[in-house]
């Protein structure tokens, strides 16, 4: 990252800071100090942090102490190109209304959905919506199991019969097999049917936990030999975990939905390109 390019960033959020402006409220006075005024017209900390959030992914992680200065510099110089702007009359000119007008259009359409989603997506219902997801989830099985894979059928044979000799499993994966594994001593942690080739699946899920694949088992990775640790039944993932993911979702239908109604009880009328009618 380089400051010119941070540079560019800001400065094309500037631009387009009318259409992308925060619903959020302001911040209490006394907990948003003035960082700059411009002719009199104030700047206040809160509306620094509301543009830094704004910033592409890339620059918005960083710790606002390394932005400030330049970030503040660009918020200035749209403060006084604005300024600038009212006093040549710009306001009035025919294609800035245009675009202005554009821009509060969006803003409107972005205000409406964000209202609608909040007074449905309330945190009750989202978890409400969350269970029912959870509760219509078909149970998986999950297995906890280690493995060791070598090249040939004659090493992982050469292997079983080591184990079954008393070796131990973990030990021998870090020393023989060729996968990543190995540095967890084979440990693949738990794993459902998804999750790996069938052939593999179908050796492990014939064993009870404890119990080690009697002959070697192939797949496109090479000769496996399998332990099964533990058999369990998949638990969904946290709330906390997809509460965003969810909420986005959610928030995609809701909004469908509604413009599903508007639709319903508006007259829309068609007309193609050269504005003949359009025929259905």
């Amino acid at each position: 990252m380089t400051a010119s390019m941070l540079r560019l960033a800001v400065i094309a959020l500037i631009l387009s800071a009318p259409v992308a402006a925060s619903a959020q409220s302001p911040a209490p006075k006394s907990d948003d100090p003035v960082v700059a005024k411009v002719n009199g017209e104030t700047i206040r900390r809160s509306e620094v942090l509301e543009t830094q959030k704004l910033l592409p992914p890339q620059y918005r992680n960083l710790p606002l102490e390394q932005i400030y200065p330049l970030l503040l510099d660009e918020m200035i110089d749209g403060r006084l190109a604005t300024a600038e702007a009212r006093r040549m009359k710009l306001q009035n000119d025919p294609q800035v209304k245009r675009r202005i007008a554009n821009a509060e259009d969006q803003i409107l359409r972005e205000a409406y959905f964000d209202r609608e989603v909040t007074k449905i997506l309330t945190d009750q219902e989202l978890r409400k919506r969350y269970d029912e997801i959870v509760a219509a989830m078909p149970k998986q099985e999950e297995i906890r199991a280690r493995h060791i894979v070598v090249k040939t059928k004659e090493e992982a044979e050469a292997i079983i019969k080591q184990l079954e000799a008393g070796g131990d499993f973990a030990a021998i994966a870090k020393e023989k097999s060729a996968d990543g594994s190995k540095d967890e001593g084979g440990d693949l942690g738990y794993f459902t049917k998804g999750d790996v080739v069938p052939a593999f699946w179908a050796a492990a899920d014939a064993l009870k936990p404890g119990e080690i694949t009697k002959t070697p088992v192939e797949t496109e990775f090479g000769w496996h030999v399998i332990q099964v640790e533990d058999r369990r039944t998949a638990q969904p993932p946290p709330f906390d975990s997809v509460r965003e993911q969810l909420y986005n979702q959610l928030s995609r239908q809701i909004i469908a939905d509604q413009l599903a109604k508007l639709r319903g009880k508006a007259k829309v009328e068609r007309f193609n390109l050269d504005g003949t009618p359009r025929k259905e």
